[in-house]
């Protein structure tokens, strides 16, 4: 069984165009995992200081996917970056609400910015849970809106193909790609990675 999980800082940095191109590019990430027919479910969270982890997509089949806007959460406050990721991790561990457990999971942190607010994980502590459920081949993927995250991503211990800094004009490129590179994942167990050159573009 196979799960697609998107973790969006919604923090005040993200106001304005550059959150209107985050949610178009997981809008086209979800349409081009359907477009594909990839057998998963997605689930999006949102967080904020306000509220540290919201979900508003909860496993969502990607062909019955109703596209997020601005009226499902607008950007407010801090980015409690560690705290959502746990909760998050809470989640896709816990397996599908019949207690099955998923064999692949897809795990997108899409931030424009460093935590600045957690009060009960710290970066340790997250990074000893993301490195256990990659020892179990889950993909975890890194995504800065517009903002050099190859220095958190590797706090985290992200390799250096899991993380990629788009540009806001490139964002919803880089999501579809990144769709693509999903479907491979989970026909094959290939690994979501971004190339360097790949990377560059991402960032024109």
């Amino acid at each position: 069984m196979q799960h697609d999980f998107i973790l969006l800082d919604r923090s005040g940095s993200m106001e304005g165009t550059m959150w209107k191109e985050a949610l178009g590019a997981i809008n086209g990430y979800v349409k081009k995992l359907a477009d594909d027919k990839v057998d998963t479910g997605v689930t999006l969270a949102v967080f904020d200081s306000n509220e540290p982890f919201k979900i508003i997509r909860d496993r969502i089949t990607p062909s019955t996917w109703h596209e997020v806007t601005d009226k499902d959460a607008t950007p407010r406050g801090g980015t409690p970056l560690n705290d959502a990721t746990g909760k998050l991790l809470d989640l896709a561990e816990k397996g599908a609400p019949g207690g099955e457990q998923y064999d692949k999971v897809a795990i997108i942190i899409m931030t424009d910015g460093q935590e600045n607010s957690s009060s009960e994980y710290t970066v340790a502590k997250i990074k000893e849970r993301l490195d256990r459920v990659r020892a179990k081949n889950w993909q975890v993927i890194f995504l800065g809106a517009n903002f050099d995250n190859a220095a958190q991503a590797t706090d985290y211990g992200a390799a250096r193909g899991m993380h990629v800094n788009s540009s806001m004009r490139s964002m919803g490129a880089t999501m579809s790609a990144m769709a693509s590179k999903r479907g491979v994942y989970g026909a094959t167990g290939q690994s979501v990675s971004f190339s360097d050159e790949e990377k560059a573009e991402a960032k024109k």
